[in-house]
């Protein structure tokens, strides 16, 4: 297990998000984000040189490898929310997604000692190195020793 104590202020981690297809940027839209540059490929072509996903399947691209490689095994008590966030350019289809995320800080609770807050930025880069999207984010771990560990 993987707890706040464990965590460095300044340490980086790197992933990759799978790229989204034409129809999974299309399927997406249709039930969470119905606009039309992201569901009419000419009139997206047209504003923007090809169809773009929404911001929110980009949000969730991006966090699929944060969760299932960065937070596997972390003790963690629950996330309190993103600050900043921000989609400076378009995310296309067939685009993999180069993520970084640095750790920002690591604060034990002093109401709580048993618990404490992991901060950390996250930036996404198209394989162009372009910045796609940032945010902070920060949440709540368990402290060694808190649990018989």
């Amino acid at each position: 297990m993987k707890y706040l104590d464990d965590f460095k202020v300044g340490e980086s981690h790197q992933y990759m998000s799978n790229p989204m297809s034409s129809a999974e940027i299309m399927a997406f839209a249709k039930e969470w984000d119905p606009q039309r540059l992201h569901l009419d490929v000419d009139y997206a072509t047209a504003l923007h040189g090809s169809l773009i996903a929404s911001g929110f399947q980009t949000l969730l691209h991006v966090f699929e490898p944060v969760m299932r490689e960065f937070m596997v095994g972390v003790v963690n008590l629950g996330g309190l929310g993103f600050d900043n966030l921000r989609w400076p350019r378009p995310v296309r289809p067939d685009e993999a997604l180069d993520v970084k995320i640095e750790v920002t800080g690591v604060t034990p609770s002093r109401s709580k000692p048993d618990r404490g807050v992991l901060a950390y930025s996250l930036e996404a880069r198209n394989p162009a190195g372009e910045v796609v999207m940032t945010l902070e984010t920060a949440a709540m771990l368990r402290r060694k020793g808190a649990d018989g560990e």
